[in-house]
Order: structure tokens, then sequence, then C-alpha cells
């Protein structure tokens, strides 16, 4: 369960990032932005975030290694 994770966490940030951009909240999905800034070094930037996505990407990333021998 634990090597999904990253994968789930990789999936849910490439697809939120999409669709987040683009105005929708994805219904039952509820993306949501947040931002982060780094004060130190002057960056400022927004994330879209999921969590019914990352856990529906980390279920189908653990059944794909699940199945890989």
């Amino acid at each position: 369960m634990f090597k999904a994770i990253p994968f789930g966490i990789f999936l849910t940030l490439l697809v939120a990032l999409f669709m987040g951009s683009g105005g929708t909240s994805g219904g039952m999905l509820h993306i949501f932005p947040f931002d982060v800034q780094y004060a130190d070094w002057g960056l400022d930037f927004r994330l879209y975030w999921s969590w019914g996505l990352f856990l529906g990407g980390t279920a189908l990333s653990f059944f794909i290694i699940l199945m890989m021998d």
C-alpha cells in the first residue's frame, strides 16, 4: 500500500491541475486550490487537490502494483 501512495499523489496533482485550472470543481471530486508560498525564495504558486481523487488514484495504483509479479 505504501508503494502506491506516491503514484496516487502524482495522479491527483496531474488530473486536478488540468481540471482545476479549467475552472471546474469536478462535481463530487471537489477539487480545491491552495497556495504554496516560499517567502525566502520568492516562490508563489497554486496547486489543486482532491481527497476523493487521491483515494481513487491510490487504490488504482495499489491494484496495478498488486497485479504485477
